[in-house]
């Protein structure tokens, strides 16, 4: 026909999300004789989003062994962001100066 144009649909573009090229961090968490367990227990729950179980088998685990592993399998950026929140959430003026943690290459 005369003065009609075909106009072709265009073809969909499939986009593949590469996982983050940093993304082997963990936050590792550290015993200390001064936070009490409820406050390290309400600052895992706040600064890594811990539910209450898993929150407290985390700071059991640190008490009892020295150290415990909050969270795996993130960017380097995430992790020191967690651990800035944990000691936050765990600062007692007064009492103590909040937990110690890392954000650590996770091997």
């Amino acid at each position: 026909m005369a003065g009609t144009t075909t106009i072709s649909k265009p073809t969909p573009k499939v986009i593949v999300q590469e996982p983050p090229l940093d993304s082997g961090w963990k936050v590792a968490l550290f015993n200390d004789d001064v936070t009490p367990m409820d406050v390290v227990v309400y600052g895992l729950q706040r600064a890594a989003g811990l539910s209450l179980e898993v929150a407290e088998m985390v700071a059991l685990e640190a008490h009892d062994e020295d150290s415990a592993i909050v969270k795996r399998g993130l960017d380097e950026d995430d992790a020191k962001i967690i651990c800035a929140g944990l000691r936050k959430w765990t600062r007692l003026e007064g009492l103590c100066p909040g937990v110690r943690c890392e954000a650590q290459k996770d091997e």
